[in-house]
């Protein structure tokens, strides 16, 4: 699935939402900034089909209706949308949203879920006191386990502070199982994002493949062959030419 937006508006003379173009897609994450409190959740709002763009056009390869469209693309987070109210703790939200995705909700599957998010210490927590990363990772999981998502979008996930390269990972992850990412965010954590991006492999895309880079060093240790100079134990052999016994042998000639 692909989705376009080109000059996308919102509000009389865009006041709300100025000129945007963006699109986003299946298996990838996309990156816009977009500043102020009430921008990113236009933005999101319209990306999902659940708002019509004052300007401008919204483009969904395959084309399908506005309800397909808007039970495929799950606004995670969203100011005054979808962000869970201050005050629930995180076993409540996650008890919710699973009864909306059609799954057991009881308690015990509520912390098997948190257990599976690595967020079962939270549980009792609010919402408002979940560290920032735990917190875009559990709604963005539970938005995902929803059938018939496709997208999502990260709706100003840096408001809750939190370093960007911590958190965008979540969005990475969401990307390489097939989902379409967009990550809204503010001009700041974009501008760090997209240089830490743009680096040979070495801020972002490392805490995925960080496992692996640890494995092939400890290969390296396997040629610890270290052990073979150790085979230079056999010039101990050279311990035996301490056969210095034979010069007593000549000891027999004296006793000629």
């Amino acid at each position: 699935m692909r989705i376009d937006l080109v000059d996308v508006t919102a509000g009389e003379g865009a006041d709300a939402l100025p000129p945007t173009t963006v699109g986003f897609e299946s298996g990838s994450v996309t990156l816009v900034a977009t500043e102020t409190a009430q921008r990113p959740t236009l933005l999101a709002l319209i990306a999902s089909g659940r708002m019509i763009p004052a300007h401008g056009s919204v483009t969904r390869e395959p084309e399908m209706s506005g309800d397909e469209l808007r039970a495929s693309v799950a606004i995670v987070d969203a100011p005054d949308i979808s962000e869970p109210a201050s005050g629930l703790r995180l076993d409540g939200i996650v008890q919710e949203e699973l009864m909306f995705a059609d799954m057991p909700s009881s308690s015990k599957a509520v912390l098997e879920t948190l257990d599976t998010l690595g967020a079962r210490e939270f549980a009792r927590t609010p919402i408002e006191h979940v560290p920032a990363t735990v917190r875009l990772h559990v709604l963005a999981e539970l938005a995902a386990m929803r059938d018939s998502v496709e997208a999502l979008v990260l709706t100003s996930p840096d408001r809750h502070g939190g370093d960007p390269l911590e958190w965008y990972p979540i969005a990475e992850g969401l990307a390489e199982r097939g989902y379409g990412v967009l990550v809204i965010a503010g001009a700041a954590s974009v501008a760090l994002l997209d240089a830490a991006l743009a680096e040979p492999e070495a801020t972002v895309a490392p805490k995925h493949v960080l496992p692996e880079v640890v494995e092939e060093p400890e290969v390296v240790e396997e040629p610890v062959v270290e052990e073979e100079p150790a085979v230079a134990e056999e010039p101990d052999s050279s311990e035996e030419p301490q056969v210095v016994e034979e010069p007593e042998v000549v000891e027999e000639e004296d006793t000629k």
